[in-house]
């Protein structure tokens, strides 16, 4: 096989199991053996690097959004929401970012003071706040 189809095969294969298709299933659909998909598994940290990209805040979203979509079907939650959400709010403790809807909240609170404070002022510092919310939530997507 050529080395480049092989790279193919091996960027498919790691797809595959960020996806979540076990390693016997990969080797049989991509006509290579367990034992080379789990050389590449191993070499390549892709248990490591799986955990990393699902403990991103967008999946952990992504995640609680599909599950509140099961839940307004009438269906039952296969997670606890709850136990996400505390860990959630203890890495971003971690991490030391705040989230975006902190940063909503804060704002809020502040451009009510401030608007009673001075009015026109408060609309300029509005539109900066806008513009740092926008700007907050696009580096968190």
């Amino acid at each position: 096989m050529k080395k480049q189809n092989y790279s193919k095969l091996k960027q498919l294969a790691e797809r595959m199991f960020f996806e979540g298709d076990s390693n016997t299933q990969i080797a049989e659909d991509l006509n290579l053996s367990k034992v080379t998909i789990s050389k590449w598994r191993k070499l390549e940290n892709w248990d490591e690097r799986k955990a990393e990209l699902t403990a991103s805040p967008h999946k952990i979203k992504e995640l609680l959004l599909k599950e509140l979509q099961k839940l307004s079907n009438g269906e039952t939650s296969s997670i606890n929401a709850d136990a996400i959400s505390k860990l959630s709010r203890v890495i971003e403790a971690v991490s030391g970012k705040v989230s975006t809807q902190v940063v909503i909240t804060v704002f809020k609170e502040f451009d009510n003071w401030m608007s009673s404070q001075d009015p026109e002022m408060a609309i300029q510092f509005t539109e900066f706040h806008k513009q740092f919310v926008l700007y907050k939530a696009s580096l968190e997507s």
